[in-house]
């Protein structure tokens, strides 16, 4: 199972890259104001939703993860009718199987924007304490605030780990690792290789950023994808991309 994970994990890098970073004849839905699925390895999926930032529309990705016990969500998508979506396409694509759990990293509307729609289906979301009263002060309901510095989770027969890496776009960002597909969920803390350049956004932390990249780098070696928080997934050139368009800020 290790091997066809890893072998259908290059051939999807293989045909982002020779497609200009452009997942094909994977995502469900062409509107831009529907949410995209697309296969990333045998039981990942990235969804895509686009929201408004600045008066402009941002495309956001976050995780899908089907388990033996249920559906995970990494980061939900950006409002709740969106999110309300996505639970309607997971009925169809997973019949029989419900989401039991979502991890949110950070405190950002791409993030925990579909926050009171997983509360409505009674899924229970793990945030670290920093994001968890972040997203109280925004008016939601408060996350668990269960995840530490590092948190080694396990939902039915998958393995994810969290990590805290320390200040960069925002305070309390955090990654997500599934070992078994040497994938690495960056969120907004990792750029797409399709960035150009690092707008400044309220509360982010440019002199610490580069180091809490560094701290990714050290800790996760062996990476096959890299899923950013905005733009096309990649490998590992994702991780000093975004530290070379720190030098630049």
């Amino acid at each position: 199972m290790r091997k066809l994970s890893l072998l259908i994990a290059g051939l999807f890098l293989f045909g982002l890259f020779t497609a200009g970073m452009k997942p094909a004849h994977a995502a469900e839905g062409s509107a831009a104001k529907d949410v995209t699925l697309t296969q990333l390895a045998p039981h990942v999926w990235m969804h895509t939703s686009t929201g408004t930032a600045d008066g402009n529309p941002v495309p956001a990705n976050g995780l899908l993860l089907e388990t033996s016990k249920g559906i995970v969500l990494i980061d939900t998508p950006w409002n709740d009718s969106l999110t309300e979506q996505l639970m309607t396409q997971i009925k169809k694509r997973f019949p029989g199987k419900r989401m039991t759990d979502a991890i949110v990293t950070h405190a950002h509307d791409d993030r925990i924007g579909g926050l009171n729609t997983l509360y409505k289906y009674g899924v229970k979301v793990h945030s670290t304490k920093l994001t968890a009263d972040f997203a109280r002060q925004q008016g939601y309901d408060r996350p668990l605030g269960d995840l530490k510095n590092v948190t080694k989770l396990q939902f039915g027969d998958m393995k994810i780990e969290t990590f805290y890496p320390g200040k960069g776009h925002t305070e309390d960002n955090i990654t997500v690792w599934l070992p078994e597909d040497k994938l690495l969920f960056g969120g907004c803390l990792i750029k797409a290789l399709e960035t150009k350049e690092i707008v400044p956004t309220p509360g982010f932390y440019p002199d610490q950023w580069p180091r809490a990249v560094r701290k990714v780098m050290k800790r996760y070696r062996d990476i096959s994808i890299v899923v950013p928080g905005h733009g096309s997934p990649g490998d590992d050139r994702l991780l000093p991309h975004t530290i070379n368009l720190l030098k630049e800020t």
